[in-house]
């Protein structure tokens, strides 16, 4: 009897912790762009597709702040402690959540995709993508795709193989990408006044804090790579797109160490010019835009691995019940 007892109770305890967080209908919209649902695909919907859930691991963050007249702030933060074997891990474990809290609100999720015509027209119209990202104004990142599946990126638009997929199977399909920042960068300028030597009082103040966090669009999901939104298309060319607009943060700690980087860290040699150049110069000291002065900044974080990874999923969890919410409300 006792047997049975704690068996039920660890199935209830296991049932809730699947379950998506209620969240109310207001702040699910705000976190997500308006118009992302057309012919609503998952009303009734017992199962879903998903044919590629993508993770971008940032490893290199940069922000640039400018005040005319005065000046600019340029703040770069690198992450080291990750490796590629960790990143994969993580992702392999958030499609497993994601799985596990689309079951809990009636949708299972079928493999019936593969072997399909549309599905492999997907995969050969994806095959230029590229799994390492580098911007000179943005930062450097790693892409990675649950259970080693092909990177597939979805149109915006209702045409396409994706939607010729959703209308084949006539139950939702889809792909998942999600971007995680490791550090949240505070710049401020503030302009002062000449004193009697000619001499300015401007204040170009920069503070970090070590934080996971779910990276908003910034282009409204035109753009492929750009923050963190989902694509489903489903019968009778419906879609559901939803577009994450809010960031999400996660409470847990990860850093095992934080300093003021005194060169580029080894792991960014390899890239490209772009960056390197921009880094060279901050080293050097030569980077100067237009105005009175400048602040560069350059800080080292290494993670906690298994720290890390823990803050990475509490994050991405906060992300998965927002999706499903939305996805409950808008179908």
């Amino acid at each position: 009897m006792k047997t049975k007892l704690l068996t039920l109770i660890l199935s209830i305890f296991c049932s809730l912790a699947a379950s998506a967080q209620q969240i109310d209908e207001k702040t699910v919209n705000k976190a997500f762009a308006v118009k992302g649902t057309h012919r609503a695909p998952f009303k009734n919907a017992t199962e879903a597709c998903l044919t590629s859930v993508n993770l971008q691991f940032k490893l290199g963050t940069r922000q640039e702040q400018e005040k005319r007249g005065v000046g600019n702030v340029i703040t770069w933060g690198f992450l080291e402690g990750i490796d590629d074997t960790l990143m994969q891990e993580i992702t392999d474990e958030y499609y497993k959540m994601l799985s596990e809290k689309l079951k809990a609100h009636g949708i299972a999720l079928s493999d019936a995709y593969k072997g399909t015509e549309q599905y492999q027209k997907l995969i050969d119209n994806n095959t230029d993508l590229s799994r390492e990202v580098e911007k000179k104004n943005w930062g450097v990142s790693k892409i990675f795709t649950a259970n080693n599946a092909p990177y597939i990126e979805f149109p915006v638009g209702m045409m396409g193989a994706h939607s010729s997929l959703g209308n084949k199977l006539k139950i939702p399909v889809g792909m998942v990408f999600v971007t995680l920042d490791f550090i949240t960068i505070n710049q401020e300028i503030k302009k002062g006044v000449s004193n009697l030597w000619g001499e300015r009082t401007d204040k170009f103040e920069t503070s970090i804090e070590p934080i996971i966090s779910v990276v908003p669009t910034t282009q409204g999901g035109k753009m492929k790579g750009d923050g963190s939104y989902a694509r489903f298309a489903g019968n009778n060319w419906g879609y559901c797109n939803p577009t994450m607009i809010w960031s999400l943060a996660s409470d847990i700690p990860y850093a095992a160490t934080l300093k003021i980087a005194e060169g580029m860290p080894e792991s960014m040699k390899k890239f490209k010019s772009a960056v390197l150049g921009d880094m060279a110069a901050i080293f050097s000291k030569g980077l100067v835009k237009s105005g009175r002065g400048a602040a560069e900044n350059t800080f080292l974080i290494q993670a906690d691995p298994q720290a890390y990874k823990k803050a990475a999923l509490n994050a991405l969890d906060k992300y998965n019940d927002l999706l499903v919410n939305y996805i409950k409300i808008n179908n």
